[in-house]
């Protein structure tokens, strides 16, 4: 980022939604609670919290960090603000990855879509956008779509579930 690390952009984000939208702000720390995540953006990585007055804390990752942790980079970044990515879509592809307890990742999921809903309508935010996607180049990728399962069932797995009676009476198998 050309002048503010990503501490600085992270609090920054949070200002301009408490600025902008004092709900939403007080919807991510209700979210947030007092987990604590390593947050990762490219080559850079921050530890956040919020301290039980609901004030932000931010500093550089040091060592091993918390056990919740979350990273990508910012050609996600732009295509999930330009909608051309899901955040669902960005988690089954790889280009988010997230670890930590199903409540910790719930939280940070739910964290995100907020911010992502804030990033569209308050112009601190769509500015703090701007200024990160400026810090380096960005090769917009094409819209990504990823399914949980295979659309299609190969002859391998159609074989495995006949030998297994687990098909079902449209693929010719028997009915239980």
């Amino acid at each position: 980022m050309p002048d503010r690390g990503l501490a600085a952009f992270v609090a920054g984000l949070v200002a301009g939604l408490d600025a902008g939208d004092p709900d939403a702000g007080a919807r991510v720390r209700r979210l947030a609670r007092a987990h604590e995540a390593r947050i990762g953006l490219d080559d850079e990585a921050v530890d956040a919290r919020f301290d039980d007055d609901g004030r932000l804390r931010v500093t550089t990752a040091v060592g091993d960090g918390p056990r919740c942790w979350g990273r990508t980079d910012r050609g996600t970044v732009a295509d999930l603000l330009d909608a051309r990515l899901e955040v669902r879509d960005a988690v089954l592809t790889g280009r988010i990855e997230v670890v930590g307890t199903v409540e910790e990742v719930a939280a940070i999921f739910a964290v995100v879509e907020v911010l992502i809903g804030a990033s569209v309508r308050l112009p601190a935010l769509q500015t703090l956008a701007d200024e990160l996607l400026a810090g380096a180049p960005v090769e917009p990728r094409p819209a990504t779509r990823a399914s949980w399962y295979p659309t299609e069932i190969g002859p391998v797995e159609i074989a495995l579930l006949a030998e297994l009676d687990l098909l079902a009476d449209e693929l010719g198998g028997a009915a239980g």
